[in-house]
């Protein structure tokens, strides 16, 4: 069992300097570390004025971290990799697991906002109708992948090639040739970066998304999907569909819910209502925002319809918890519906954001502390590759 942390620089007041949002997230980073969480995943968004997320770089956000970190992972939840140059984030991520003695995860996506998208590369804009979103990733992906892997890398691409043709290779006279980097005519034909991942072949990698598309293509690539609005029927529906695409690729059938990681938002205080009472606030202003971007059918199981009136006359809270979005509440009633999804879906790894935009980060403070003593215990005993198969 994975216990992690989605953890997002909120500054919802706006009554708070970046730096002072900064030194928050340093303090969390440092009380995950010695707590026994497993990972803190960062995010990528742009130009945040909301107070919501103002983590534009979450590489270089994870750089400070590890510095000041020795044993928790660092999981970038997502790099949105359609808006970067191939070579650069391939570079950046690289050196990073360095920095970090080999504490790096990686999941990429595509971009969620269309002030991101557009406005950083609006040939990946995913809301025409076009194939160009997907393009663009997966010729990234194999970018990335190929030049972490290849001390000789070459390419030729819908939109990239590398190396570009015509380029001279101006070598040191004191340095050794590189073998296969340069023809007999002299050009540079393939290259490689300095430096390789620490962990060989490459970080682990992963996926956010929460479509069946998504889950299918992740199976077929080879990565972990990592999903949040999906629930009840839909999540166990995902949930079987990567485990019947991984059987195919690799011929051998993993365990439901083995290698998806599920994101709740999550907060845990002495007794139920101190919890509602600290959280409902941030959590009916984060369902608006999200009804606003995606429609409330990113909250509904299989069955029940977005276009129902009675789903838009219900109480935000009560529509979110009853339907497992939520793991608010006391230890205990925290610790029974993590133990109940983990059961039902298999689950073996939990992302936690408990710094849902709005709640003080004194209150973080506590809800980290409590979790870590009165929850973790108990889930890290459960097998939910044996339960899950009941």
């Amino acid at each position: 069992m994975k216990l992690d942390l989605l953890y997002a620089l909120t500054n919802r007041s706006g009554e708070l300097s970046w730096h002072e949002v900064l030194e928050a997230t340093r303090r969390h980073a440092v009380m995950a570390d010695e707590l026994g969480y497993d990972r803190i995943w960062l995010g990528e968004h742009h130009f945040d004025v909301d107070g919501t997320d103002a983590s534009p770089n979450p590489i270089m956000l994870a750089t400070d971290l590890a510095a000041r970190t020795s044993r928790i992972r660092f999981g970038m939840a997502a790099v949105s990799l359609t808006l970067w140059h191939p070579l650069r984030v391939a570079e950046d991520l690289a050196i990073l697991d360095h920095f970090s003695d080999g504490r790096l995860d990686v999941a990429f996506g595509r971009g969620i906002l269309p002030i991101e998208v557009m406005n950083l590369n609006p040939e990946a804009n995913r809301w025409n109708g076009s194939e160009n979103s997907y393009g663009i990733f997966d010729e990234n992906l194999a970018i990335v992948k190929g030049i972490w892997t290849d001390r000789q890398f070459s390419w030729k691409g819908p939109r990239y090639t590398f190396p570009e043709p015509g380029t001279k290779f101006i070598h040191s006279p004191g340095a050794p040739d590189p073998e296969g980097w340069v023809g007999d005519d002299g050009m540079l034909q393939a290259f490689g970066i300095t430096p390789q991942p620490y962990q060989q072949p490459m970080p682990p990698l992963f996926a956010v998304t929460e479509t069946v598309e998504g889950f299918r293509r992740a199976a077929q690539k080879g990565m972990k999907p990592i999903t949040w609005y999906p629930t009840g029927q839909v999540l166990h529906n995902l949930c079987e569909l990567y485990r019947d695409e991984r059987a195919k690729v690799t011929g051998v059938t993993p365990a439901l819910g083995e290698d998806v990681g599920v994101l709740r938002m999550a907060y845990v205080a002495d007794t139920d209502e101190e919890a509602r009472r600290i959280a409902e606030p941030a959590v009916v202003e984060f369902f608006e925002l999200i009804c606003r971007v995606r429609g409330i059918g990113v909250f509904l199981d299989a069955d029940e319809d977005p276009n129902d009136p009675k789903y838009k006359a219900m109480a935000p809270w009560d529509l979110m918890f009853d339907r497992d979005h939520l793991f608010i509440g006391s230890p205990d009633t925290v610790l029974a519906k993590m133990t109940r999804m983990t059961k039902s879906h298999g689950i073996q790894n939990w992302l936690l954001q408990m710094g849902v935009p709005g709640i003080a980060h004194e209150d973080i403070d506590r809800s980290l502390k409590l979790f870590a003593s009165e929850c973790m215990p108990e889930l890290r005993t459960l097998d939910s590759t044996a339960v899950a198969a009941n």
